[in-house]
């Protein structure tokens, strides 16, 4: 029996190797509520190379909005550079993040770079007069992305970005909390976009959305165990049953 024991440890032991979760600077969920605001609008660049600090280019209004360790700004755009998105205000007098066809979308990523999981959102995109009924195709893309800093966006359609992890659309009209796939829980920044615009519209198409309440948390990184791994746990296991066959045959 002590052999068996034995035997079984060093199969757990082995196993237990193999499995891991990732490390980051969040560790208790926070949500981004954006009553922190104080400008108008928010014109910084959060997809480039940041300086010192990790912090965005720009101060102020020119640079990104911050909380809880998180910069949140736009996609640099070189056909427009005084693109932004703005500070709205709720009818409860709370602030809410603007975007609308005068941006490039909304990028967000961790100040030091580190993984983190997006769970949820509220997403308000009513349709009104500045967000005008389209069709069945118009649909908000987020692109959640394996690097904090992915400086080429400008020239991909959502589908061809080598950096690319985890990918989902929102009805244009969706207007609640939305709760966002298993893919987002292992990501570096994600960006909101309306589909087939990653830059300012130049074709006077008009779109509109607001966010809050951005529910962030621990990346969830579940590391899969090797097929080798598992036969070598399965040739123990067989050394086992073996070993109690031979015992019992020689208490017989």
């Amino acid at each position: 029996m002590t052999t068996s024991k034995t035997i079984l440890g060093l199969a757990f032991s082995a196993l237990a190797l193999t499995t891991g979760s990732a490390s980051a600077a969040i560790v208790d969920p926070v949500t981004i509520d954006f009553e922190g605001m104080a400008f108008g609008s928010y014109a910084g660049h959060a997809n480039i190379e940041p300086v010192a600090g990790g912090n965005c280019p720009g101060a102020g209004g020119n640079g990104c909005y911050y909380e809880d360790g998180f910069a949140i700004g736009i996609v640099a755009d070189p056909t427009n550079p005084i693109a932004h998105v703005h500070q709205n205000e709720a009818e409860d007098f709370s602030f809410l993040l603007g975007y609308h066809a005068d941006s490039s979308g909304i990028y967000i990523r961790a100040i030091d770079g580190s993984a983190f999981s997006l769970q949820s959102l509220d997403f308000h995109a009513p349709l009104r007069a500045g967000n005008r009924d389209n069709g069945p195709d118009d649909v908000w893309e987020i692109l959640g992305f394996n690097t904090a800093l992915n400086p080429d966006l400008a020239s991909g359609d959502g589908t061809n970005y080598p950096t690319r992890v985890a990918y989902q659309t929102v009805a244009n009209g969706f207007d609640g909390t939305l709760e966002l796939d298993e893919a987002f829980n292992n990501i570096n920044a994600f960006w909101i976009h309306y589909k087939g615009y990653p830059l300012t519209p130049a074709d006077g198409k008009r779109f509109a959305m607001e966010l809050d309440n951005i529910v962030l948390g621990a990346p969830v990184s579940a590391v899969p165990i090797p097929a080798a791994v598992w036969l070598f746990g399965t040739g123990l296991m067989g050394l086992v049953s073996l070993g109690r066959r031979k015992a019992g045959a020689a208490n017989a």
